[in-house]
């Protein structure tokens, strides 16, 4: 019986993986079409002001919702009940906080455009204040739904999301253009409060019309019990508020000193905002575009191990842990070595352009990195462990600090030092999460058969270019030449990963 169990149980886990991994996948590529057109439209400086007036954005949204819908996420997924009291409560005080941050932001949009070293982006400021109030409620009905598992209702208010967000930013982008290009991207950013509104008004008709019951049923008891547990839930969420909030507050610290170092460099503002553009607007978004794939499977693993951990099935959790810590291994490699040897024609495809080439290649194994920091953070928490993970941001912040104020300066290393410092942020998490975690000295760990994951991808690569050169030789067509490349590289690790993966598909993780 308890097979039987484990064989519905299990593979349930593959499906919310596949809903998860399809859904992010199409909201990055709904994301990096917009990105194509923007690009295009206000070119590498235009981008530049995106970039920085999004990176505010991101940092006020995460202080505004923190770990809120983290914390209630794995908190409705031990209690329903609780969660549901829960929910109403934080949604309370996100509409409170949230209209707050809406209002200051667009009092203060021009000292703020100036404190972030540019006074074109006032109007920009100004238009992100809806979505600020919007985009917190979006996210705490999101949270409340992962803990329910409704993984397929939040793929669909992503996608609606993103659809909208893209398409209004491209039709304010048009119409703000004669007006030059700091009113074009303010334009563009009023496109993220139309697509949070869509998705929040897509999921309430959802939970309405679900044929499961989404709200549950508190009695008094329940409703005692969870002011009680109230204030440990807001603390828990304040540890994870901590850690997701560094993210966003190095990435305006980025911007602003990026900007200044590469002046002091010698370039002029334009020049630097050119080049920041590059550099976060064009190369960051590419080698993030593989790391969607760690992305849903942390997102989905973490209910699992949670439960895990908990019920105390040791071995069950540490096999979805390698499981996972193995898939991301070999898709690091992959699309690692697919940036770096693509990088020019992955720039000039979707940039017109090839000046993202180096700045690709510089941070092309970004999605190796991302993923053991993604997927050893969700690990942590779900040990109940949250200063671990806060503590490597902290550090991994102060590197990027350091090297950013150091090595952009040094004539002709611009770009590459940026990349160092951006790549040393995440290498210094992922790598204090996997010292705290000891994964290494386990007997799950098994050194032979990464070695060989890696050696398999490499030798898949050399093989594909071998074989495009020979047939470079005969045909003299170099695009053709270049497509059968890719196919043979990409094919290969494909079928190697499926190979690699059958056992343990096999076995249901």
């Amino acid at each position: 019986m308890t097979t039987g169990v484990k064989a519905l149980k299990l593979p349930l886990l593959f499906k919310q993986t596949a809903i998860r991994s399809s859904a992010i996948f199409l909201v990055k590529i709904f994301g990096l079409i917009g990105r194509i057109f923007l690009t295009r439209l206000v070119g590498a400086e235009g981008v530049g002001l995106y970039q920085i007036a999004y990176s505010y954005y991101g940092l006020i949204l995460m202080i505004i919702t923190g770990g809120l819908p983290t914390t209630l996420a794995l908190f409705t997924a031990k209690n329903r009940d609780q969660g549901w009291l829960l929910f109403k409560a934080f949604s309370l005080t996100i509409i409170v906080a949230g209209g707050i941050s809406s209002l200051l932001t667009f009092w203060f949009s021009s000292d703020i455009a100036r404190l972030l070293g540019n006074s074109e982006l006032g109007f920009a400021i100004r238009c992100i204040a809806p979505a600020l109030f919007a985009v917190p409620l979006l996210n705490m009905l999101r949270g409340y739904l992962q803990g329910l598992e409704r993984f397929g209702m939040i793929a669909l208010s992503e996608l609606t999301e993103q659809a909208v967000r893209i398409a209004a930013m491209l039709v304010f982008v048009l119409l703000y253009l004669p007006n030059g290009f700091s009113a074009a991207v303010g334009g563009g950013i009023l496109g993220t409060f139309m697509g949070a509104l869509c998705a929040f008004i897509l999921l309430i008709f959802a939970c309405a019309f679900s044929r499961k019951p989404i709200q549950a049923i508190a009695n008094p008891i329940e409703t005692t019990r969870v002011n009680s547990a109230f204030a440990v839930v807001f603390q828990t969420s304040l540890l994870i508020a901590l850690t997701r909030l560094l993210i966003p507050a190095s990435d305006l610290i980025d911007a602003v000193l990026i900007q200044k170092r590469l002046q002091t460099a010698g370039h002029s503002a334009s020049e630097a905002m050119a080049m920041y553009g590059v550099l976060s607007g064009m190369a960051v978004i590419i080698v993030y575009m593989p790391t969607l794939l760690t992305s849903a499977l942390s997102h989905t693993i973490t209910m699992k191990i949670v439960a895990d951990w908990q019920d105390g099935r040791m071995n069950q959790f540490y096999r979805r842990v390698y499981a996972a810590m193995e898939l991301s291994w070999i898709w690091g490699w992959a699309s690692g070595l697919f940036l770096y040897q693509y990088s020019e024609d992955i720039s000039s495809l979707f940039f017109g352009t090839a000046e993202a080439a180096k700045p690709i290649q510089y941070l092309s194994f970004i999605p190796l990195i991302v993923g053991f920091r993604e997927l050893t953070t969700s690990i942590l928490w779900a040990q109940d462990r949250k200063k671990v993970p806060l503590a490597g941001l902290i550090a991994g912040i102060c590197a990027t600090i350091i090297l950013l104020y150091f090595l952009i300066p040094i004539p002709g290393f611009g770009y590459a030092g940026a990349a160092i410092a951006l790549t040393s942020m995440e290498l210094v998490a992922a790598v204090w999460n996997l010292q705290a975690l000891k994964l290494v000295r386990s007997v799950f760990f098994r050194p032979s058969l990464l070695i060989a994951d890696f050696l398999f991808l490499a030798g898949i690569m050399i093989f594909a270019s071998l074989l495009s050169l020979s047939f470079l030789g005969l045909t003299s067509s170099k695009p053709m030449a270049l497509a059968l490349e890719i196919v043979i590289y990409l094919g290969g690790a494909g079928i190697y990963m499926g190979i690699r993966f059958l056992y343990k598909i096999r076995q249901q993780l």
